[in-house]
């Protein structure tokens, strides 16, 4: 009985022994186990932070260029161009905002250099103790343009299912050297061509051919003349009304100040403008081999449009000084009067012309505008038809009629072709 005893305590002792080796077999486990699983955990999260640098720096990067290339033209805002590259940064990110705190935060630097700092925070480990606050990523990148170049096209009209710039026919618009942008969409059809310096839009391109390659989605550009008063002397009713002048032959010279008339030049008649601001509230309209010439003038259209029809002739150079100085053509804010050159001998358009709200038409076969030292476009709507060819000089230096602030050579404007980034 007493051996029957002892077998029995002496094989618990046994089993207890057993479990509780087994016990510490299964903490030494866990305890081997351990360091090991945090370590393949700790690889994960080295790799994913490496990923999400990679996501972060890449988004930085991709904003500080297009914000520098949206410096790059004349009439951008640094203030605009800042928030479009931040907001821009933020969707290249995607996911990435869904687990962790994103900002970017763009900088305007000196002329051509433009600054985006990127900033991630996400959990760490055991409640953001390891490391304390949690994974932090901070990324920079700088970008710079090596050419610049003026804007010296600006198609304004930003309405759907509309354009800003437009060609059809066998059309050309030839604007080397300088920027051609278009608010909306720029349409081309048939063989029309658009050749430049560069080409945006901040809409869409569709058909043609265009030279080089457009930048597309770029920032509008804001109406660099925006804030400036289109206002005659007097209202034009209260100017005397001039009826219709007819005019087949001989010069009409016309003094600065207000014209209630209509001008219907036809024959071999020429219309002279004396130098000074010219206020038209009446249609003026030039057909056969009439001519129109002005020098140091400027023509503003509060009513009514101006239209050349072939083989009429233009000559045309800006005003030089004054409130206008450096404009050769201006609608008022009121007019959606179109201008329209519908003949090949416009040899000169010498200054800016601006036509808030209102459109340029270029129909007829054969170069305008080619004898310009330079000229500049800002217009509701530009439409090159035909097989029309219009050219766009931008040699502004030692010209009569100074640039405006704003556009051209003046205030500057980049091209974003070449473009770098410095970090």
């Amino acid at each position: 009985m007493f051996s029957t005893l002892k077998h029995r305590i002496g094989r618990r002792l046994f089993q207890t022994n057993k479990g509780r080796a087994r016990g510490n077999l299964t903490v030494i486990t866990g305890l081997l186990v351990l360091p090991s699983a945090i370590a393949v955990v700790m690889a994960i999260e080295v790799v994913a932070l490496n990923n999400e640098r990679a996501i972060m720096q890449s988004a930085a990067d991709a904003a500080a260029l297009a914000g520098a290339r949206d410096l790059m033209v004349s009439g951008s805002s640094q203030r605009n161009a800042k928030h479009f590259a931040e907001r821009f940064a933020m969707t290249q990110v995607g996911p990435f905002t869904q687990r962790a705190r994103v900002a970017f935060i763009a900088t305007p630097e000196k002329e051509g250099v433009f600054t985006v700092d990127g900033f991630a925070v996400r959990p760490s480990f055991f409640g953001n103790l390891v490391p304390k606050g949690g994974f932090k990523i901070r990324v920079r990148s700088v970008a710079e343009n090596m050419v610049r170049q003026p804007l010296c096209i600006l198609g304004q009209n930003d309405q759907a299912g509309d354009n800003a710039i437009a060609g059809y026919g066998t059309s050309g618009l030839v604007a080397k050297g300088c920027v051609v942008h278009a608010n909306g969409d720029l349409i081309l059809r048939d063989r029309a061509k658009v050749s430049a310096g560069t080409v945006r839009t901040s809409g869409s391109t569709q058909g043609g051919t265009i030279t080089p390659t457009p930048n597309v989605g770029a920032l509008k550009i804001t109406d660099p003349f925006l804030d400036r008063a289109i206002s005659p002397p007097k209202a034009c009713d209260s100017v005397p009304d001039g009826g219709t002048d007819v005019w087949t032959k001989n010069t009409l010279t016309l003094s600065p100040g207000m014209h209630r008339t209509q001008f219907v030049m036809r024959g071999t008649s020429k219309m002279k403008l004396l130098p000074g601001e010219h206020y038209f509230c009446r249609p003026s309209i030039f057909s056969e081999n009439s001519r129109l010439e002005g020098q140091n003038a400027v023509m503003l259209l509060i009513e009514g449009e101006l239209t050349v029809r072939a083989p009429a002739s233009t000559s045309l150079k800006g005003r030089e000084t004054g409130t206008w100085a450096g404009f050769v053509i201006v609608a008022g804010r009121a007019n959606p009067s179109p201008v329209s050159f519908l003949s090949p001998n416009v040899d000169e358009l010498l200054g800016t012309i601006y036509l808030p709200n209102s459109h340029l038409l270029v129909d007829s076969p054969g170069t305008v505008a080619e004898a310009s030292q330079w000229s500049v476009i800002v217009a509701n709507r530009l439409i090159v038809s035909n097989a029309a060819q219009l050219i766009i000089n931008s040699d502004y230096d030692g010209s009569p009629v100074p640039v405006p602030t704003g556009v051209g050579s003046n205030v500057g404007g980049a091209n974003d072709i070449p473009l770098r980034l410095r970090q």
